[in-house]
């Protein structure tokens, strides 16, 4: 966004943005030396907290001249690795992911196929229908009438078919960005555009669980972090009474967690039907979000996202661990697989998307 006005960046992108950065650095600080660049138009509170060592933290200021990528890739085949967080928006995701490999830069991202289908909430209703991965039901301008969705809506999504609320979203959207909650099917669906998709309202708790991929030719198997509550609202400008034809809008606060160990292991159980029909073990960060209904079988995955999410400035905090540590290249044991033993305890933690956080520190364990 350095051709952005500082004004018109939302808000919720930049808080997020900037939590997500500076737990990022922290954590691969502590056994890396990290090169990260920045906005010159932003002061970076806190750099000076991010290490021990002052000195294994390189900041490098955007030329506002130059594009992003140029610059991103310039610095990157310095590096051993790279990591990158960026909004599946237009695309943009995929295409600096692309162009990084592109230039033979080792990344910390799913592969390609995985990347496509995460980032297009129509792809992503699919590609769960097809592996039986129970998901709202969804819908989209590619079928070609209304009633025709109605006759082929089993066939995308297998839950939700006595819903009472619709939402209409973008189908590259990130964050709780342009999301619209009706109380009527027809009108969810009456202005949905060709980059949107309409989904059933599923009752239940919002959670999610983030997966940290594995490195090459080090650790085996991905970890599978314990899963979190997220926290939403609705927004406080909206007159969904008065204006119901527009919908309302929800966004994202933050979360806490870990949830109830009954309720964890259903989570668990998504998540594994998520890993196990991907078509390659992710590397680096997946996102899954997910509902808990009333009933187990009113369970359902509503979204993946093929990146690091704001979670991890909650989830970092559950463990005395780091989790980039799955990445130091010093844990390499030599055998052909190695394992990583998250510990866990009942640690309860609260966080906000602006990186606050609370702890109520008591008893760990492994898991």
């Amino acid at each position: 966004m350095l051709s952005t006005p500082q004004n018109q960046i939302p808000s919720s992108l930049l808080s997020e943005g900037r939590a997500m950065w500076q737990a990022l650095v922290t954590d691969f600080a502590d056994w890396a030396e990290v090169v990260t660049p920045i906005d010159p138009r932003f002061g970076l509170p806190g750099i000076d907290l991010v290490a021990d060592v002052p000195d294994v933290v390189r900041c490098v200021a955007l030329e506002l001249a130059e594009t992003v990528c140029e610059q991103w890739l310039r610095l990157a085949k310095k590096c051993d690795v790279a990591i990158l967080v960026a909004p599946e928006t237009d695309g943009e995701l995929a295409r600096l992911v692309a162009a990084f490999r592109d230039a033979d830069i080792d990344v910390l991202a799913v592969d390609e196929p995985t990347l496509q289908m995460a980032s297009d909430k129509w792809l992503t209703a699919k590609w769960m229908t097809e592996h039986a991965i129970p998901t709202p039901l969804t819908w989209s301008n590619k079928d070609s009438s209304t009633d025709e969705l109605k006759r082929q809506s089993s066939r995308l999504g297998s839950v939700g078919l006595t819903a009472n609320r619709w939402v209409r979203k973008p189908r590259d959207g990130c964050g709780s960005e342009a999301i619209r909650v009706f109380d009527d099917w027809e009108l969810a669906c009456s202005a949905l555009q060709d980059n949107q998709v309409a989904q059933a309202w599923i009752e239940g708790r919002p959670a999610s669980i983030l997966v940290v991929g594995e490195a090459k030719n080090a650790i085996a198997e991905p970890v599978i972090c314990p899963a979190v509550w997220q926290h939403c609202q609705w927004r406080n400008d909206d007159t969904a009474a008065d204006n119901q034809s527009a919908g309302r809008s929800t966004h994202y606060t933050g979360g806490s967690g870990p949830i109830d160990i009954e309720l964890q292991s259903r989570g668990f159980k998504l998540a594994k039907q998520v890993l196990q029909a991907l078509s390659a073990s992710p590397r680096g960060f997946l996102g899954i979000d997910f509902v808990l209904g009333d009933r187990p079988e009113d369970d359902c995955v509503i979204e993946i996202n093929p990146r690091l999410t704001t979670s991890y400035i909650g989830v970092r905090h559950l463990t005395d661990q780091n989790l980039t540590s799955i990445w130091n290249p010093s844990l390499i044991t030599g055998q052909a697989e190695a394992s990583f033993s998250f510990r866990t305890g009942s640690n309860q933690v609260r966080w906000t998307t602006s990186g606050e956080f609370q702890t109520d520190r008591k008893s760990s364990s492994d898991c």
